[in-house]
């Protein structure tokens, strides 16, 4: 017996539509034979006859380029009953897969699993409470491939509106975490309300990808230390940061308003970069004399973060070392430049 699933499969579809197409066809074939040796006298192409089997299987009708005896007219008849009707036949299959299928994954879930499967160095956000939909949302105006993962059916409902990937399930839990493709992300974002499904959550990815660059929500501060020995990179506190940016504003609003530009990836202006040198970069051992990066890139490098060392406005004998971070301001464009000549980056 079939499954409601195997009933609408495309596998399915296609052995439903291998009779009625294989039919269209052939009265193609059979049409358009027919009525070129019908119009041997009228000095009809191939052409003619396939335009004359067209506009009778699919009732259009424009009129006859081949003009009918009775004989045409019988052969007419059988060309028309057993074309329309494959042909329709053929065309409800179609459609009533579409509908069904439709009416089986209205989310389109599975659509969604299947672009979620091919990801590779991409974000996920566990969690679309408050702070996850924001985080989203900076994510997706940056234009880097991320999922999220929450186990409630409204947070469905609302990444499908907006047009995010998603997996609904819990994070904590280490087959929702592959699903997700744990193993080839490059970062995670926690975002739970709940400082101990957070600490869970860290545990599990770190145990699955050792490499992955994680970043936790705090709800309270008390939090961070043990957020970080499980395993996060960074524990922030969004209500400490929200305190922090509040007191910035009113002692230096001209700052705050220019940082809010340039790590704003959306904003094609001016953006700020941090790129890291890794080992195989060609630009290791090199001054940034020799290197020349402001003049072939156009981005200018504020600051070196060299280990716990800070070389801010460095000089141009400064020689740039593997694992150094290089702060750097300009347009999307001139940071692209930069990258490319700093070389692989993994």
């Amino acid at each position: 017996m079939i499954s409601e699933h195997q009933r609408w499969t495309p596998a399915r579809l296609r052995d439903r539509l291998v009779l009625p197409v294989s039919l269209v066809v052939l009265v193609t074939l059979i049409g358009t034979a027919g009525y070129y040796w019908l119009g041997q006298r009228q000095d009809a192409t191939v052409l003619d006859a396939l335009f004359m089997t067209i506009i009778t299987i699919t009732t259009i009708g424009y009129g006859e380029v081949i003009h009918l005896d009775e004989a045409g007219r019988v052969f007419t008849i059988f060309i028309a009953i057993t074309g329309i009707g494959s042909l329709y036949y053929s065309l409800t299959v179609t459609m009533d897969y579409l509908v069904m299928a439709r009416i089986a994954d209205p989310l389109g879930i599975k659509k969604m699993q299947r672009e979620v499967s091919t990801l590779k160095d991409h974000i996920i956000v566990a969690g679309l409470g408050r702070v996850g939909r924001q985080a989203a949302k900076e994510l997706w105006d940056a234009g880097a491939p991320f999922v999220l993962v929450d186990p409630k059916p409204e947070a469905l409902a609302f990444a499908v509106q907006q047009g995010y990937l998603m997996v609904q399930g819990d994070a904590s839990d280490d087959a929702v975490l592959d699903s997700v493709g744990i193993q080839k992300a490059k970062g995670l974002i926690v975002t739970s309300g709940d400082d101990a499904i957070n600490i869970y959550i860290v545990l599990s990815a770190r145990v699955l990808n050792p490499d992955l660059f994680i970043i936790s929500r705090a709800v309270v501060e008390s939090s961070i230390p043990k957020l970080t020995r499980a395993g996060a990179n960074r524990a922030l506190s969004p209500h400490a940061i929200g305190g922090r940016r509040l007191a910035h504003l009113i002692l230096s609003p001209t700052v705050v308003d220019f940082f809010e530009t340039v790590i704003s990836k959306g904003d094609e202006r001016i953006n700020l970069e941090g790129i890291e040198v890794r080992e195989n970069s060609p630009i290791v051992g090199k001054t940034l004399a020799e290197l020349k990066l402001r003049e072939r890139s156009g981005a200018n490098i504020l600051v070196i973060l060299r280990a716990s060392e800070v070389l801010p406005n460095p000089d141009d004998q400064v020689t740039l070392a593997a694992g150094d971070q290089l702060l750097a301001l300009g347009t999307s464009s001139q940071l692209s430049g930069l990258e490319e000549q700093v070389g692989p980056v993994g």
